[in-house]
């Protein structure tokens, strides 16, 4: 089959032209805020009806009704997603035993469907979308978190299911699959497997300012997805479907300060100590100066100590200094942004950048070094290394640099 995709155009969507879409008055808004019409919605969520509860359910009878049934949600595309709740009469919407499976609500009686890959020509990626309660403020940071399940009649689980924030309204009058950059996604980005109970996608996200809508569901082109196979499980009844179909529910978007006050549940496992090293040129030509500004001393995630695979590095700089008396030296501190964030939230992790210059200080005093001929300042993040936010990148921040005088 072949598939088509398109990169959506981002615009200020009129209410009404989607072709397909059924539209329904906008709720109330004032100073830029959505009211509050979900009754569990609590009021440091960003998502209004975050676990689709709130929903007209009474006429809920077959799939693609939650554009209709469940405001302020919709969809970007021309083919809505699926609404499912406990005690309706209809089969196909059943939360608990439906023509997908079986899944009982992560929270309260309802929860969405969305089909995020399909081998059926018939059959296209659904997504949700929804206006925040409150635009996103830039630079803030806030804790993003949703739960999936895998539908039991699933032939494949894909990758690439995440969330994606905007500062307009996602329109597309088809059903082209969307191939933007979803910013939140599982830890890795692998395929979502759980078909017994929920899994959660968590993780951070800093605002660029002014977003205030969010698409969710299955992004990117086919030939780009990590695609899974997977096998029926035992006891369930069915034809298996030739796609991946996820149940999703409790979308929750909060400001914090620190990445650590976002738990994530059984994915919130810290990322291991990644301490960045680089090789040292020795130049035989080079003078004491260049030889001592060669070196760079690299440290562990909100850790001042000295690593010990930089004492030899340490050595030399010291022995360097005993060598050639009218050197003196400037060790310039640094951090990464989320140790700065952290340090918000706990005062023993402030000023990690200024602790790890004492701390290189400290070493070479003890290797005899005198005292006046070091200096220390801080730069803490302002002056980074590398600006990508990948666990390499936040390595090369950690560190102390040597300068000469």
């Amino acid at each position: 089959m072949k598939i088509r995709f398109a990169l959506i155009a981002l615009t200020v969507f009129v209410a009404g032209t989607v072709s397909g879409q059924t539209t329904k008055k906008a709720p109330a808004k004032s100073d830029n805020k959505l009211e509050a019409e979900s009754s569990n919605a609590s009021p440091d969520n960003y998502v209004v009806n975050p676990s689709f509860e709130d929903c007209e359910i009474k006429t809920l009878k077959n799939y693609g009704m939650l554009n209709d049934l469940c405001a302020p949600w919709f969809t970007p595309n021309k083919t809505s997603a699926d609404l499912f709740a406990q005690g309706v009469k209809s089969p196909k919407t059943l939360a608990g035993q439906n023509d997908y499976g079986k899944e009982d609500p992560a929270d309260g009686t309802c929860y969405a469907g969305i089909r995020a890959f399909s081998k059926d020509p018939k059959k296209n990626r659904t997504y949700l979308e929804t206006k925040l309660r409150v635009r996103l403020e830039k630079n803030k940071l806030y804790c993003v978190r949703f739960q999936a399940s895998l539908a039991d009649l699933s032939k494949f689980a894909v990758n690439n299911i995440g969330v994606y924030f905007s500062d307009r309204k996602v329109a597309n009058a088809n059903d082209y699959a969307i191939t933007l950059v979803p910013q939140v996604t599982i830890k890795n980005n692998t395929p979502i497997k759980t078909m017994e109970g929920w899994e959660t996608i968590c993780g951070t996200y800093l605002a660029k300012g002014n977003e205030e809508y969010i698409v969710i569901g299955g992004f990117g082109e086919e030939n780009a997805l990590q695609i899974e196979k997977m096998k029926k499980p035992a006891g369930a009844t069915g034809t298996v479907l030739n796609e991946a179909y996820y149940f999703l529910d409790n979308i929750e978007i909060v400001a914090v300060d620190a990445p650590s006050q976002c738990m994530c549940g059984k994915m919130d496992a810290l990322e291991p100590d990644f301490i960045y090293t680089k090789a040292v040129a020795r130049n035989i030509n080079s003078t004491p100066q260049q030889q001592i500004a060669a070196f760079g001393i690299y440290f562990a995630n909100l850790s001042s100590d000295v690593p010990e695979l930089f004492y030899a590095d340490l050595e030399e700089v010291a022995t360097i200094l005993r060598n050639n008396p009218s050197i003196n030296i400037e060790l310039v501190g640094h951090s990464e942004s989320e140790e700065i964030n952290e340090a918000k939230v706990n005062v023993r992790l402030s000023n990690m950048a200024m602790k790890r210059a004492q701390k290189v200080k400290a070493y070479l005093l003890d290797k005899g070094v005198e005292d006046s001929r070091i200096t220390l300042s801080s730069q803490d993040d302002q002056s980074p290394a590398n600006t990508k936010g990948t666990p390499l990148g936040k390595a090369q921040n950690r560190r102390v640099e040597i300068k000469v005088k």
